[in-house]
This record gives structure tokens, sequence and C-alpha cells, in this order.
């Protein structure tokens, strides 16, 4: 079975080691690269393509916000969740603009970075169960959102839940298990809800999701499976 390769990317050796030391014991994840700074990393990620990169937010040299930028230049399909101790709204709000696809604070259990790091190479979004998502969608503009809030009220109450389980970052499987439903019905309203919203791709819809307000969705949901 292929490996993810992860690459880590955090002032901190002591972060960067234990980590790697826990990702050692998962089969299907490999540590390809380690970098201690924003430059560094930028560096690493054009020589190296690793598939996820996860890294700190604040490292020197290089600001996080601006080497996620950078990073996604250089290298689209590398996928970046951001590990970090700051849990400000601004923080979040512009690691997600700039291209991060999760976001997960360092007090996160190892399973769940290990989940992020999974949803990730899957192109599923990703946030830490630890942050509420009405922290961030006050901070972002809706206007770009109102084409896809007036398609809302298309969706069926199932393909409404199932849009807000994607919206937290659950995986086909955790939702089918939760809602006592196969992975291929999750799929098929997955295909459904998304041709309805006219949206390509997981990471469009959460974004619009997290603009909306994904908490207050439920009042907008349709009726009917």
């Amino acid at each position: 079975m292929a490996k993810i390769k992860l690459m880590l990317a955090d002032n901190h050796t002591a972060v960067r080691d234990g980590l790697k030391a826990l990702f050692e014991k998962v089969t299907d994840v490999k540590v390809t690269a380690e970098a201690d700074d924003g430059i560094q990393t930028l560096e690493k990620v054009k020589s190296t393509k690793p598939e996820v990169l996860l890294m700190d937010i604040s490292m020197p040299r290089l600001t996080g916000i601006d080497a996620i930028r950078q990073i996604k230049q250089a290298s689209e399909n590398t996928e970046i969740i951001i590990l970090s101790m700051i849990q400000k709204r601004d923080y979040i709000r512009e690691a997600l603009h700039a291209g991060a696809m999760g976001y997960l604070l360092k007090t996160s259990p190892f399973e769940e970075v290990l989940g992020a790091v999974r949803s990730a190479y899957q192109k599923t979004y990703y946030l830490s169960s630890e942050i509420n998502a009405d922290i961030i969608h006050n901070y972002l503009k809706k206007d770009s959102a109102e084409p896809f809030l007036s398609k809302l009220n298309q969706l069926t109450r199932r393909e409404h839940i199932i849009f807000r389980m994607m919206a937290e970052g659950r995986t086909p499987n955790e939702i089918a298990g939760r809602l006592t439903i196969s992975p291929k019905t999750v799929a098929k309203h997955r295909t459904n809800l998304m041709e309805k919203l006219a949206v390509k791709n997981t990471a469009t819809l959460v974004r619009y999701a997290l603009q909306i307000g994904v908490f207050d969705l439920e009042k907008q949901a349709g009726s009917g499976d």
C-alpha cells in the first residue's frame, strides 16, 4: 500500500521529533521531509513535493500565511494543514483563505492529527474539534457566497445533514456510520448536493459553508430524504 508522503514544518525540534515518532508507528503515512522555518519549508516543498504538509503558522523568516500562499503556488497538489497554538479568528480565517485544507491546535490528540492528514490526502477539509466554526464565519465575507446561499433550499433534509457533516470534516465512512447508511448512499447524496449547489469540490463547498455559517444552516434545510 502506498504511503502518504508527509512533510513536517515547525521551528520547535521537539514538536517535529514527537510527531515523527508517532507517525513512524502508522502504516499508511511516511514523513519524507522536515523544515524549521518558512523559507526552508518552501524550498523543501518544491524539491520533495509532499502530498500533505503539516505546518506551524508562526515560523520565522517567512510567516505561515505567506508560506501557505507561496507553497500552493509552487506545489498546488500539496495539501496544507496548519498545526498551531493560536486559536484566534483572524489566523484561522487567513489560513483558510490562503489555501490551507485544515487547521488543528497543538493540543489536538494524535488521533485527530492523523485523521486530518488522511482527510487532506483525500482532498477533504478538516477543522480541529476544539475549534468552533462560529468563530470563523463571522469574519468571512458573505458576498461571494450569496448565490450558493440561495441554492440551499434545494437540498433535501438528508442532503443538508450530509452537507453539514462534510463541512465538519467528516469522512464518507464516518458519515455513513453516523447515519446508518452505506458509503455508496453517502456518495450519491454528496454528488446530488454538490450538483444542486453548483460546486465542483469539497474545499469550495466547505469554504462557502464557513462563509454563511455552517452551524446556522439547519434553519434553512429542506424537508424529506
